[in-house]
């Protein structure tokens, strides 16, 4: 196989390796769909969409009859979809790793639900408490302790895009 091959794939599955390690660090028993995964390999140059090509594309994949809602109600027919969400950032971390900068970001909607993307990028000045969309594809549900001694069930989304509201 000639390097020139190599290279795309390389490329290519990025997000969806990256995806492959985070979700069963986070979900006790969890693994990314391969629905899912194949999505993320088929649509690589959407994860992330740096250019304005790519973030243009992202958007037009957008399924917008899709809500936190439903994700939530049943997260299974939407695991090969992109899905836009708005929400008030309540915490953004970002982490140098083997896949690149890992951008973490939990965002709550005007509903009260969590939602918690990973992006493979820098969110640039993106902090917490900025209003945020991202646009990605739904991952995994999940439950994490929070601070008042609770559990947050929350949504994971492999990221194509995470801009502030203007």
């Amino acid at each position: 196989m000639s390097t020139e091959t190599q290279e795309p794939e390389t490329k290519r599955a990025v997000t969806a390796e990256m995806m492959s390690v985070v979700v069963p660090n986070l979900v006790e028993g969890g693994a990314v769909d391969q629905k899912t995964y194949d999505y993320l390999v088929k649509n690589a140059d959407l994860f992330p969409a740096v250019t304005a090509e790519t973030k243009k594309a992202a958007t037009k994949e957008v399924d917008s009859k899709i809500t936190s809602k439903h994700l939530f109600k049943n997260i299974t027919p939407y695991l090969d979809k992109m899905v836009k969400v708005t929400g008030t950032v309540v915490q953004v971390q970002e982490e140098e790793t083997d896949f690149g900068t890992l951008a973490s970001i939990h965002i709550m909607d005007e509903s009260g639900n969590s939602l918690i993307g990973y992006y493979n990028n820098s969110t640039g000045d993106i902090l917490d408490g900025d209003d945020v969309t991202m646009r990605g594809v739904p991952t995994a549900v999940y439950s994490f302790d929070n601070i008042s001694g609770g559990t947050t069930n929350a949504i994971m989304l492999a990221v194509s895009t995470v801009q502030k509201v203007q």
